[in-house]
């Protein structure tokens, strides 16, 4: 019986760690205008592609890709003044509604903010402008502090704890059930 219940937990927390499988669907963006996309974003920029980095996997979420740009020209909100820099979540897949960015080149970005991240997507408005300006001092200098849209150490590990907790209380439920379970049967054997 101690078996069962061992292997319940393990299993618990196995599908718990393993987390939902991703979703396989094709993107589908309802054609917006220009100045609607302006309207549903909270910064809009043109921006240069220094970088693109993958996150770390407990920091993922839904935009795994972390892209660094250099924000040249702001259109709306104030994140983030001309020569700084920001990074903006994306999925990184077309399939999932990802915008595909080239470091080196220069966009138009469309940025909603997610929890403590920025975020843009395939259906977002971005718009490739050409290529980026490389040789001044705000693209060839690391910025001092971190860069906007910068995920929080703690948010990272806060996403660690909850698994953990998830995971806990799958056992915690598998024991009680076992519990009941075995309650139950030394009940039919007695009666």
């Amino acid at each position: 019986m101690l078996r069962r219940v061992a292997a319940v937990v393990l299993v618990g927390l196995l599908a718990v760690l393993a987390g939902p499988a991703p979703s396989a669907c094709a993107c589908s963006c309802a054609p917006l205008t220009e100045q609607e996309h302006l309207e549903r974003a909270a910064f809009v920029f043109d921006g240069d592609v220094r970088s693109i980095a993958t996150l770390e996997p407990e920091a993922r979420g839904d935009f795994p890709l972390s892209v660094r740009l250099v924000v040249r020209t702001v259109h709306k909100g104030d994140l983030v003044g001309a020569g700084g820099h920001i990074l903006v979540g994306n999925s990184g897949n077309e399939a999932s509604c990802g915008y595909t960015f080239e470091p080196g080149k220069r966009y138009r970005v469309y940025v909603t903010q997610q929890g403590p991240r920025y975020v843009t997507s395939l259906c977002a408005g971005n718009q490739e402008l050409g290529p980026a300006t490389t040789g001044d001092p705000a693209w060839l200098e690391e910025p001092a502090s971190p860069a906007v849209g910068t995920l929080p150490r703690d948010d990272r590990t806060s996403a660690i704890t909850l698994t953990l907790l998830v995971a806990g209380a799958a056992g915690v439920v598998a024991v009680v059930i076992g519990g009941l379970r075995r309650r139950r049967s030394a009940r039919a054997g007695g009666g």
